[in-house]
């Protein structure tokens, strides 16, 4: 998957914004609050409907405006092209997407039609944040690979909601919601049985290629590690069915507190994700560049796994990579990066890049100063 063509109107600092990448690395320098990042916020648009930051389409709409757009045009790797556009009027807080002039009914049909992944330091949250943010990975990923997956978690999160509120209404109104709760249960139950054994099919499967992207950033003296820990513990191999009936057994067993408190204690809401390096855990051991090339290594798994399960190499957007990485690991993610596709990356500079690095049709290089764009050929641009 290539981006051949971005503009960008009334969004961000861009106020008209046109610009024809490369097919493979694109390097958006300036100094920090230009306008680089928003160009990979509007490309996200463009691929996901929405902004990877997670920010309201109100906050991107340029300030004193009523409307932003963003189009483009994307060509597979079979060379079939689409021309998406998606427009906001803030009057109405209505968001409209189109493909190739056709309006969609759902954002979510977006969802792994154009596989990207996206690495800005937001992205640190996987390695330090909390477990809902390593299932926010884990949902990401596998809903680009599979739609099942995408419309058996937004079923279960419509069904956790409305749980959720028999839950809480019971424990204010000190009411026994037994029976309200019992067609929600099953729906949980069947929806969230689903989704547990998708994710430990899914880390099964990526565990090998975080191993060799690890050791191709870092060598092979550090051993990265990544455990499933479900909600509702069980043994690998477990069937479906069986799952099922485990996940009852734990609702049961939760029933009272869970009534107590007025939340669902049980499902893959709960689940977590243990990270560590040399068997020694990452959020209390790591350093911060150990952070860094683990949470490179889980995008680099990330975009090998999804160009293997769409058959589409993903588009990578690298936001301000740079920061904590020595010299060695800087160049091996650069040398990592030039194989895989087209690649956009921030930074402040080119000093990133090496002397002699090849800046033709294919690499290109585009300098961002207040919101508007310039394309630098051959002379260097490094201050």
């Amino acid at each position: 998957m290539k981006i051949r063509e971005l503009h960008v109107q009334k969004f961000r600092n861009h106020t008209q914004t046109d610009i024809v990448f490369g097919g493979g690395i694109n390097a958006i320098l300036g100094e920090n609050g230009e306008g680089k990042t928003n160009l990979l916020e509007a490309i996200s648009y463009l691929c996901l409907t929405k902004s990877f930051f997670g920010s309201a389409d109100g906050i991107v709409l340029q300030v004193g405006e009523t409307r932003f757009e963003v189009s483009g045009e994307l060509e597979t790797d079979s060379g079939l092209r689409y021309h998406v556009a998606v427009g906001y009027n803030h009057a109405d807080g209505d968001k409209r997407f189109f493909i190739n002039k056709s309006p969609l009914e759902r954002f979510s049909e977006v969802v792994g039609l154009f596989p990207v992944v996206v690495l800005s330091p937001e992205s640190g949250a996987i390695t330090t944040g909390g477990p809902v943010d390593r299932r926010r990975f884990l949902d990401f990923v596998i809903s680009q690979a599979s739609k099942v997956y995408l419309e058996d978690l937004l079923e279960y999160r419509r069904v956790l909601r409305q749980r959720n509120r028999v839950l809480f209404d019971g424990k204010v109104n000190r009411l026994d919601c037994s029976d309200l709760l019992e067609p929600w249960d099953e729906e949980l139950i069947d929806r969230g049985a689903r989704i547990t054994r998708r994710r430990g099919v899914f880390l099964k499967e990526l565990d090998p290629i975080i191993h060799d992207s690890y050791s191709r950033i870092a060598g092979r003296a550090e051993k990265p590690t990544i455990h499933y820990q479900p909600s509702v513990a069980h043994e690998e191999g477990i069937s479906e069915e069986d799952l099922r009936g485990r996940f009852r057994q734990d609702l049961k067993r939760k029933s009272s507190e869970e009534k107590r408190l007025g939340l669902t204690l049980v499902g893959p809401h709960r689940d977590e994700l243990e990270l560590a390096i040399n068997n020694l855990g990452l959020r209390s051991h790591a350093s911060q560049g150990q952070h860094k090339t683990f949470l490179i290594a889980l995008k680099m798994a990330e975009f090998l796994y999804l160009q293997n399960k769409r058959n589409e190499r993903p588009i990578l957007l690298l936001d301000d990579i740079f920061t904590e990485l020595d010299s060695q690991r800087s160049e091996r993610l650069l040398a990592l990066t030039r194989s895989v596709g087209q690649a956009f990356i921030t930074a402040t500079s080119d000093r990133v890049f090496s002397a002699d690095f090849d800046w033709a049709e294919t690499n290109k290089r585009f300098f961002v100063c207040k919101g508007t764009v310039g394309h630098a050929k051959a002379a260097s641009i490094t201050n």
